[in-house]
């Protein structure tokens, strides 16, 4: 198992969405629906309950759309698992 699907399966959906969004690229919804959709949909009903998650973290300023794509917000933190190193990413 790859190690961004075992984070997908294993955390929160607000943790993996901050964490695709750490960098100034982000990821765009497609992508984000499609991540979710291969792991059978794993903490989030389906693309619109991950479509709600994503505006709710959006109201919150967590995240914010630019250009297309879903990129880090002012509200913006480094998620749990990456603060405590759960898992090593090369």
């Amino acid at each position: 198992m790859s190690i961004m699907k075992a984070i997908v399966l294993n955390e929160k959906p607000e943790e993996v969405i901050l964490f695709l969004t750490k960098n100034e690229l982000g990821i765009s919804f497609p992508q984000l629906d499609g991540l979710y959709n291969r792991a059978s949909w794993a903490h989030v009903t389906d693309n619109m309950g991950l479509f709600n998650l994503v505006k709710s973290m959006c109201d919150a300023g967590f995240i914010k759309y630019s250009g297309g794509g879903i990129v880090r917000g002012p509200n913006w933190r480094e998620p749990a698992f990456m603060v405590e190193g759960k898992y090593t990413l090369d």
